[in-house]
């Protein structure tokens, strides 16, 4: 799914003052910023916790390393823009509730660079726009809406997306260096009529992206996404995944796909022991990817070139046996998840992941769960 201009523009009105706003007052080169500061939605004082200021106002008086903490209350639309000093910065400006405070917000856009966000929840879309390199969303919970990523070097970290209607999870798209990790994606129907499908990841226009030990589920179109673009995509590692379609499929969920990866634009593609069931997964088999150590629930292309794979179903009407089984180190085989509809995809037996060996590819260093992953294993987890 693409963000349309028209949506962008409308997400973008109502928070000009603020954005306005953070870029004035900031500090002289000879001023220290508080190593912490305290701010509530109608602060006036002086960012301690028996003073709180406003957000804007901290986020002006920030300075590296900053801890920027929010109380209770209603945020509404949160947007940061005008911080180019940031990229300065040898530590990020965080930005995290204080202690046991549970701040609303409906959303967070935010242009400036350097921005770690903690232990958020947002009801409503996260982006990070063009500028905002080096931002981190560590701990976030967004409901409701996803996540576009648009800039450099970013860090998204044991977070959750879950609840959107008609809108990607996460959409990476003209990014470079980005990592996603330990993060959950899921539930993502098809009930608004924008013209636009919903996918727990998307990607197009990308370089230098890393997917790794992250759970996605029942998204209406695909669990896993790669698209062509402008410029293609260079460079992108997905491993130790636990990636499902549909589980159930019906009106919230029609599953066109577990992972869709066919895209010819593409170039340094690695997809390494990741555990794809609940639907199909279709594989372009570009010169020079690597696809190898998978579980792979239904094989849409007889032809797709997979090496130490285990593959549990396929195509049968277009062919009796795709053409890698019983080569290159793959087999057919039977699978059964630990639970399925809870996301639980370890297998129960865990001869049921092993592999003889073939050739170079490597496996990955860890799986889903953080322990080594032995050579003759496919899949994310050796064992649940």
């Amino acid at each position: 799914m693409r963000a349309g201009a028209a949506r962008r523009a409308g997400l973008l009105a109502p928070l000009v003052a603020v954005s306005l706003v953070a870029c004035q007052g900031l500090p002289g080169t000879g001023t220290t910023a508080p190593a912490v500061m305290r701010v509530s939605p109608d602060g006036s004082g002086e960012c301690t916790p028996s003073s709180p200021c406003r957000l804007e106002t901290a986020i002006a008086r920030a300075g590296s390393g900053t801890r920027i903490e929010l109380g209770d209350g209603d945020y509404g639309d949160i947007r940061i823009d005008g911080g180019s000093r940031y990229g300065d910065f040898a530590e990020p400006v965080v930005i995290a509730p204080a202690g046991e405070a549970a701040p609303r917000i409906a959303g967070l856009r935010t242009s400036t660079p350097s921005i770690r966000l903690e232990d958020l929840t947002i009801a409503g879309l996260l982006s990070f726009d063009d500028g905002a390199d080096g931002g981190q969303a560590v701990r976030v919970h967004v409901t409701g809406s996803g996540m576009f990523a648009r800039a450099d070097h970013l860090r998204v970290i044991d977070s959750l997306f879950e609840g959107g209607s008609s809108i990607d999870g996460i959409q990476i798209a003209g990014a470079s260096d980005v990592l996603v990790e330990g993060t959950t994606v899921r539930d993502y129907d098809q009930e608004i009529d924008n013209g636009r499908h919903a996918d727990c990841i998307q990607l197009f226009d990308v370089s230098d992206v890393v997917l790794r030990g992250n759970r996605l589920s029942n998204c209406y179109n695909s669990g896993l996404i790669i698209s062509g673009g402008g410029r293609g995509i260079q460079g992108l590692v997905i491993e130790a995944n636990f990636v499902q379609g549909c589980v159930v499929k019906g009106p919230r969920c029609g599953g066109g796909s577990t992972a869709e990866l066919r895209e010819q634009s593409v170039s340094g593609l690695v997809v390494r022991n990741n555990t794809f069931l609940n639907g199909s997964v279709r594989w372009g088999s570009v010169a020079g990817a690597v696809f190898d150590r998978n579980v792979v629930g239904y094989l849409s292309d007889c032809d797709a070139h997979i090496t130490n794979s285990i593959v549990l179903g396929w195509n049968s009407k277009m062919c009796r046996t795709p053409a890698s089984l019983d080569t290159d180190g793959n087999r057919a085989g039977e699978y059964t998840p630990v639970d399925a509809a809870s996301g639980q995809l370890a297998p129960v037996d865990p001869e049921q992941v092993r592999i003889q060996p073939w050739g170079d590819p490597k496996p990955a260093k860890a799986g889903i769960d953080g322990t080594a992953l032995p050579a003759d294993v496919a899949g994310a987890v050796a064992a649940g």
